[in-house]
């Protein structure tokens, strides 16, 4: 999954200031000054500056000032085009976003959603280990899941579990097929 480009997609930084905009815009054309640096920006936006960088270097925003400080007029149209365009921000994609190279997953039980096998017949019940050859994945992420109750076990023993169809069916619908 690659970077999205549109500032609202990349965060709720752009919805905050697409939010205040007027109060931004009033703001600015109170200022007396035709050009802003970096931090002062920031400041006018309630943002910090890494957001600034990032929309520099997208090329959403121009700092075409002397030092590279950003025109009046330039941090009035974004702030305008913002307010436009923006929409809220999705926190569903959130962590899939950040942790997308990372070994962790912000879906550790996506593997089980995954699986597709047909259960084994004249099987009422399976143990984690016979699961995890079906599924394909390690017997700990069964029984990870049983505890956390994301999965419906029983007890064999008091150190063993078993899954029944029924109750793999119920939580992962598409794993009967």
């Amino acid at each position: 999954m690659g970077k999205p480009r549109l500032p609202w997609k990349r965060g709720p930084v752009a919805w905050k200031v697409a939010c205040r905009s007027d109060e931004i815009r009033a703001a600015l054309d109170r200022a007396t000054r035709g050009f802003f640096s970096l931090r002062q920006t920031a400041k006018m936006l309630g943002v910090s500056t890494q957001p600034l960088r990032n929309w520099i270097k997208t090329g959403y925003l121009r700092a075409d000032g002397p030092r590279h400080q950003l025109n009046k007029v330039e941090v009035d149209r974004f702030v305008a085009w913002l307010a436009k365009r923006a929409v809220p921000y999705s926190h569903k994609t959130y962590a899939r976003r950040c942790l997308a190279g990372t070994r962790m997953f912000a879906l550790p039980f996506a593997r089980l959603d995954r699986a597709r096998f047909s259960w084994p017949a004249n099987r009422e019940a399976l143990t984690p280990g016979e699961l995890a050859r079906l599924v394909p994945c390690h017997p700990s992420l069964i029984v990870k899941a049983i505890r956390q109750g994301k999965l419906r076990g029983r007890r064999k023993s008091r150190c063993r579990w078993e899954v029944t169809k029924r109750a793999w069916e119920g939580r992962f619908m598409r794993a009967g097929i």
